[in-house]
């Protein structure tokens, strides 16, 4: 087909590009460098609900008629935009997907996939490779890597299982950016991504591992930890818009929130008074076998969770604000003087838990003595039915972890307390939290 074209579009087409009619060198200017920044109307998201970037997020910057910039302001605003944001965005988008699909309150998803209750997360594989490799036992290190990968490979395959989706795409980066490995974190990441984009390419958790990975390559820190930062933000604000804020996966998650990182002091005023609404609510509908299951399910899930990525800095104040809460229980007027299992049941409840968490720490530390001495006060409490279902956990932890003398003494101080143990929920219910994957 044959088109036309006058002298006059000709001229105004070389106008517009800054063309002159002979180009020579020397002659006639260069086109103008596109810039980087991108602009967009006010109310149009950058990230679309898919985790795509939005069109108008790649339209240049357009300039008056009379060839001014605009405003220095919106100049300002549209930089603030740049390639590491947009990944950061689009990552946690991806992310905020996968998490709102598995915490609806209806669901009863494992957190766990269901394997042996001794298997260790990736988490904890790598924080042990990491504690290898910090002592330059490289062998050592590098064979529990090549275990973690593996088991990587081995759990995206169940892609409901929700604690792999923690490790890979926010503890992990976690651990390897707070303990200085940035080289491990690129290794970790490139993995992940080349193994999600050939296994799943459609599933959210490979728009993650690519958008994280392309963080990582471009080695600033500054950006990853927002993303981490980000990350926790968004497991609890959104589980705690779906399932509640006294929910006790939200407090679970807020729990390590308090700890691991600088939450709004909002969340730190009210996470008591939270915490014993909630352990209230399921006294009142559950009971108080069900109740201290629940609770015991969530400790082990503590130690999985959130005491790998412990630093010395979150150590000392972990260990600051247990003892702070120690202190308070024993000078409430309420306790004062009154003997323990006349206390109440939150009362005794967080005098177990923080014995625990202490414990956990002291033994993620390799101090021996001091985890054997916060397991004993941990159980100073009458032998009634909470002390036996949370002897027994204890006592079948040590069995795991291949401490047989101490869990031997437990299980001699259990026979001799000789309580029964038909109570309905009692036994299923301990042996579900031992047993069985974690559900919410």
């Amino acid at each position: 087909m044959l088109t036309l074209s006058s002298a006059r579009m000709y001229k105004g087409q070389f106008a517009k590009w800054n063309w002159t009619k002979y180009n020579k060198s020397g002659n006639g200017s260069k086109p103008a460098a596109k810039s980087r920044a991108t602009g967009r109307k006010r109310g149009t998201p950058l990230i679309s609900a898919d985790g795509h970037i939005s069109k108008r997020a790649h339209l240049p910057r357009r300039t008056s008629s009379t060839g001014h910039h605009p405003p220095r302001s919106s100049s300002l605003e549209l930089l603030l935009f740049n390639d590491d944001v947009i990944e950061m965005e689009i990552a946690l988008k991806a992310y905020e997907t996968y998490i709102s699909c598995w915490s609806e309150p209806e669901h009863e998803t494992p957190w766990r996939a269901g394997k042996g209750h001794e298997q260790l997360s990736v988490l904890q594989m790598m924080r042990l490779a990491l504690d290898h490799l910090a002592c330059n036992q490289l062998q050592a290190g590098g064979a529990m890597l090549r275990r973690a990968f593996l088991q990587v490979e081995d759990a995206i395959h169940g892609q409901d299982n929700i604690e792999a989706i923690w490790d890979c795409c926010l503890a992990v980066p976690q651990l390897a950016l707070s303990s200085g490995w940035t080289d491990i974190l690129l290794i970790f990441t490139r993995y992940l991504h080349h193994l999600t984009s050939i296994k799943m390419p459609s599933h959210p958790l490979a728009t993650v591992a690519r958008r994280v990975f392309k963080l990582a390559q471009r080695g600033e820190p500054e950006q990853l930890q927002r993303y981490i930062e980000g990350g926790w933000r968004l497991w609890v604000d959104l589980v705690g818009r779906q399932r509640g804020e006294q929910d006790h996966i939200t407090m679970h998650l807020k729990r390590g929130y308090v700890i691991l990182q600088k939450p709004d002091p909002a969340i730190i005023a009210n996470f008591l008074a939270d915490l014993g609404q909630s352990v209230e609510s399921s006294l009142g509908a559950r009971g108080a076998a069900w109740t201290t299951s629940r609770i015991l399910e969530l400790e082990r899930l503590l130690v999985r969770m959130f005491v790998p990525l412990f630093t010395a800095e979150t150590t000392a104040r972990a260990e600051a604000m247990l003892s702070n809460l120690l202190a308070r229980i024993e000078t409430d007027p309420v306790n004062r003087g009154l003997p323990v299992h006349r206390r109440s049941y939150f009362d005794r409840y967080l005098f177990f838990s923080v014995h625990h968490f202490l414990g956990a720490i002291a033994d993620r530390n390799g101090d021996r003595m001091r985890a054997a001495y916060h397991r004993r006060r941990s159980l100073e409490s009458p032998k009634d039915m909470f002390w036996l279902q949370t002897a027994t956990a204890l006592e079948n932890h040590l069995r795991v972890e291949g401490n047989v003398e101490e869990a031997d003494e437990i299980e001699r101080e259990r026979q001799d307390a000789s309580l029964p143990c038909d109570e309905p929920g009692l036994n299923g219910g301990l042996n579900a939290c031992l047993l069985s994957p974690i559900e919410v």
